[in-house]
This record gives structure tokens, sequence and C-alpha cells, in this order.
């Protein structure tokens, strides 16, 4: 691999190396419930919470699956219904 003059890896065809998942952020109703379900189904570890302070556009948590950074941020939910989603393989 090459690197550029800022640090970026390139493949020997001169396409950016991705080096992995940075993190997913989720847009949820209900931060608690999501929490439980993320430390009980994923053995998530809670690394931040805002709690009342709000940083971002609402309240968000931080976790972390194992190098997996996962955030979640309250919000409403679409209008619509899509085929938005993440599957996991447990």
């Amino acid at each position: 691999m090459a690197r550029s003059l800022y640090g970026t890896q390139f493949t020997s065809q001169g396409e950016v190396a991705i080096e992995g998942l940075s993190h997913i952020t989720f847009v949820v109703s209900d931060l608690a419930r999501m929490t439980k379900f993320l430390m009980y189904i994923f053995d998530a570890k809670e690394v931040y919470s805002s709690g009342d302070k709000t940083f971002s556009l609402s309240p968000e948590k931080f976790f972390l699956i194992n190098t997996v950074w996962i955030a979640i941020m309250e919000g409403e939910a679409l209008p619509d219904k899509t085929y938005n989603h993440v599957a996991f393989k447990i």
C-alpha cells in the first residue's frame, strides 16, 4: 500500500483502502430502552452519555461492541416505512 501526502492509504490500483468501520448511529425514540437492548444482547459497554446536555442535535449515548462504536441519538421515527436497516450476525 502506498501513502499519500495526508496519510490516506491506497490499493495498488490507486483506489482508497478502507481500514474498517468507524461507527454506526441509530436515531431512536427511547434511549433507555435501546441502552438496555445494546447492553443485554451485544454486551455493549456505555462509554459516553450526554445526559441533560445537548451537544449534538439531541441527547445521545456512545457504546463499544468489541471495537465497533455505536451511537444512539434521541429522535422521531421516520414518517414512512423504509428498508433502512442493519443486519447483525449473532
